[in-house]
């Protein structure tokens, strides 16, 4: 089957350039989980939350650096996304430790992003609604048929994400082209999808097991966040040479 062909081809990619792979995204990791840690300590022990209350002052002080946190994450992932995908694609090696910074491919892929989001947002937002109408009428069947079509819906994204890695490379592409480049190919979407959640399964099995021994499962978390969202970001890449490029895989 294509889709666990693809997926095959993304677990390699990583496989194969571990030593590149470590040139793009290690530092870059270690700077945003400093940055989390800083955040989300401080957040912790803001002593105001226990003398004065969590009034809407505090609420909105909390959600400002919660949102800070994301963008941050959220563009330290777009700079590194940006630099595999052109290794890959454009054969650009990484030179030293700190990735290249494009700043025009980081901007439009940060612009993909934020239209990819605004798209589920709107599945979903319908999704939502139809959804309270299926549990009230069929209770827990309804609520089996929404989660069956809000992944559905995860699979279907994959159609329009090519956007991404055409953005990484200087070639943008509108979402319209990405589906149409795509015609077809929601068996082998489903199947790809099915394979990177099977992972992601395994991952939180993994870390169920070694709850109770705290340093081990936050090590293990943090390193299976990253390795997951490189296998990801690895796919997004093979979709892009398979569907736009038809390299052979």
């Amino acid at each position: 089957m294509i889709g666990w062909k693809l997926f095959l081809h993304s677990v390699r990619m990583v496989q194969r350039n571990v030593p590149q792979l470590m040139r793009i995204f290690l530092v870059p990791t270690l700077i945003a989980s400093a940055i989390a840690y800083l955040t989300i300590g401080g957040l912790l022990g803001d002593v105001g939350l226990q003398a004065r209350g969590f009034d809407s002052g505090m609420f909105f002080s909390v959600l400002w650096r919660i949102v800070g946190l994301w963008l941050v994450i959220g563009l330290i992932g777009a700079w590194t996304a940006v630099v595999w995908h052109r290794y890959i694609l454009l054969e650009e090696h990484p030179r030293g430790w700190i990735p290249a910074l494009h700043k025009a491919e980081t901007g439009n892929y940060i612009l993909g992003l934020i239209k990819l989001f605004l798209i589920g947002m709107l599945f979903y937002s319908v999704l939502a609604f139809i959804g309270s109408a299926l549990i009230q009428s069929l209770g827990m069947v309804g609520l089996y048929l929404l989660l069956a079509a809000g992944a559905l819906i995860a699979i279907f994204m994959f159609r329009f994400a090519l956007v991404l890695p055409a953005a990484a490379l200087g070639k943008p592409i509108g979402v319209s082209e990405s589906l149409a480049l795509t015609t077809g190919a929601f068996g082998t979407l489903f199947v790809l999808g099915v394979c990177l959640f099977g992972l992601q399964l395994v991952a939180e099995l993994i870390l169920f097991l070694v709850a109770d021994a705290a340093l081990i499962a936050m090590v293990l978390e943090i390193a299976f966040s990253v390795v997951l969202a490189i296998l990801n970001i690895s796919a997004l890449t093979t979709l892009y040479g398979y569907y736009v490029e038809k390299r052979p895989i």
